[in-house]
């Protein structure tokens, strides 16, 4: 009687928990497709469209030349393309969706390292609602398929040493070899895999065979990739990232995996324009208290002895296997930037499980002391993730060339010159003004041009133009000094300027009288 009792209430609690993850889940999907198309396409994004436009031909050569992060990814957009078409939602739902396949994965993970249903439950809790995978969630690239992959391939992983059946070797070793073609670094998990095998040394030596198989499989796939990386790495070139010091690598993934993009906002604008962050500017760009909660939590995850009997026990070689996940990616990173600056936050989303599901860890083990404490951290993460998302939603941070596009062709006489700055932003402004005009690339001067350089460049630029249109985004980067906005205001009259987010249009006219102009134009912000 009493077994047939406990059998029942498993049956109910198993449903319960699936009743659960379904609808996180939901709430993950929800949270990613709510207001996909927001945004404008910023360059990255638009630069996916670029490649997976490519021909079949390129694009399979694509997979074994230098200079793309995710060659595969582009392949499989060009087929999406030609089924979806080109829309903003179109782009961006294969993120939406990888964002939210990630949660089951992420149960389904936390179940195969040996934890309780309640600690699978919160992780996907936090993957669903965290505002950096949110972000990613929206964005057309690689970064949730990245994410996705890795994950599959740790439980695939995990299955294989524990005895499951050979297929999740096969498994393992595919979705391995497919994620070393969604972004050149995430064959960095391969220090974490083998850290496990140490940690596993016991069903490692059960089943060397299939184990040093799958290794030397896993090869094959990475030598066209290591092949140029070794180059890039031999040679120094130069992939147009900053140095960040170790502590700031770091933090500048705190303060993402734990506020999301918005409080990020001055952050990533320095990022873009090559600007290296101190600690100090960070600081100034969002608080400390959600760092704080997170780290303390993290720490007593990592560090917190279990107290009770029957509370879940999180033995010493899960939380090494966790950090390992965690911190040994960042580090790799680190010593390569060394020579090759190569940090980008987003090309190691794949250790982001790691983080959370310590975090899970350290609520739990909290509450063993105080089971209002655990519910208050609980739900002071919720609230700061649900605010990070709202804030990232509500209020664009991308570049909205979508409306200064808008604006050109509201004009009574739509442009038909238009000088770029920086250049290569003019892609993305094609993808919303797809008029026909004449483009001029705005002068490079950050290699120390000289003002009179500028002159004789610009002079000879516009001696035949009777107005010019300049739309100026990421300008730093191309023109720190701003020498090419100063020479038109002195040798052209501004008639007309409109400023959107981090795009802003100015409209000359070199000889009076031979156009027409609005005497004031809108200006949104």
């Amino acid at each position: 009687m009493v077994q047939a009792n406990y059998s029942l209430n498993s049956l109910k609690s198993q449903k319960a928990t699936r009743w659960t993850l379904l609808l996180v889940t939901g709430v993950a999907f929800f949270l990613r497709t709510n207001n996909l198309s927001s945004q404008s396409l910023w360059r990255d994004e638009v630069d996916a469209i670029r490649f997976s436009s490519w021909t079949i031909g390129d694009l399979v050569n694509g997979l074994f030349q230098q200079g793309h992060n995710g060659p595969l990814f582009f392949m499989l957009l060009h087929f999406w393309r030609t089924l979806t078409g080109d829309s903003e939602f179109a782009l961006r739902y294969p993120s939406a969706l990888m964002g939210t396949v990630a949660i089951p994965l992420g149960f389904v993970l936390t179940r195969q390292l040996g934890f309780r249903h309640r600690a699978g439950l919160l992780l996907g809790l936090l993957l669903a609602t965290s505002p950096y995978l949110v972000w990613y969630g929206q964005e057309a690239k690689m970064y949730t398929l990245l994410l996705a992959t890795v994950m599959l391939a740790f439980i695939a992983y995990l299955k294989a040493l524990t005895g499951s059946k050979a297929r999740w070797w096969v498994v393992f070793v595919v979705s391995t070899s497919l994620s070393f073609y969604f972004h050149i670094l995430s064959p960095l998990m391969l220090a974490v895999y083998s850290v496990v095998a140490l940690i596993h040394y016991g069903d490692v030596r059960r089943q060397w065979r299939p184990w040093l198989i799958s290794m030397a499989c896993l090869t094959l796939p990475y030598v066209p990739l290591g092949l140029w990386q070794a180059s890039f790495f031999i040679n120094g070139t130069d992939r147009g990232h900053p140095f960040y010091p170790l502590r700031q690598e770091f933090y500048l993934l705190l303060q993402l995996y734990t506020q999301g993009l918005f409080n990020f906002a001055a952050s990533l604008e320095a990022v873009i324009t090559r600007f290296a962050l101190n600690s100090a500017n960070l600081i100034s760009s969002a608080g400390l208290s959600p760092i704080i909660l997170f780290v303390f939590l993290f720490l007593c995850g990592l560090f917190l002895t279990n107290r009770q009997a029957g509370i879940e026990k999180f033995t010493l070689p899960k939380r090494i296997l966790l950090a390992s996940w965690a911190l040994l990616p960042p580090f790799i990173v680190y010593f390569i930037s060394l020579r090759i600056p190569i940090f980008e936050d987003r090309y190691l989303i794949y250790i982001s499980p790691a983080f959370y599901l310590i975090t899970v860890m350290g609520l739990i083990l909290i509450r063993q002391y105080s089971v209002w404490l655990a519910g208050l951290g609980l739900v002071l993460i919720l609230t700061i993730n649900l605010m990070g998302i709202w804030q990232q939603q509500r209020q664009p941070i991308k570049a909205d060339f979508r409306a200064a596009a808008e604006y050109l062709s509201r004009q009574p006489y739509p442009p038909s010159t238009i000088m770029v700055q920086m250049p290569y932003l003019r892609y993305t402004l094609n993808y919303y003004y797809p008029r026909d005009y004449t483009f001029l690339e705005g002068l490079w001067t950050n290699s120390g041009t000289s003002e009179a350089s500028v002159a004789q460049e610009m002079t000879g630029i516009t001696a035949d133009l009777s107005d010019l249109w300049l739309v100026v985004s990421e300008e730093d980067m191309w023109d720190s000094r701003h020498l090419v906005r100063a020479w038109l205001d002195e040798h052209a009259t501004l008639v007309d300027k409109a400023n959107f987010i981090r795009v802003d249009v100015y409209h000359y006219q070199f000889r009076p009288g031979t156009i027409e102009t609005q005497s004031t134009s809108p200006v949104a912000e």
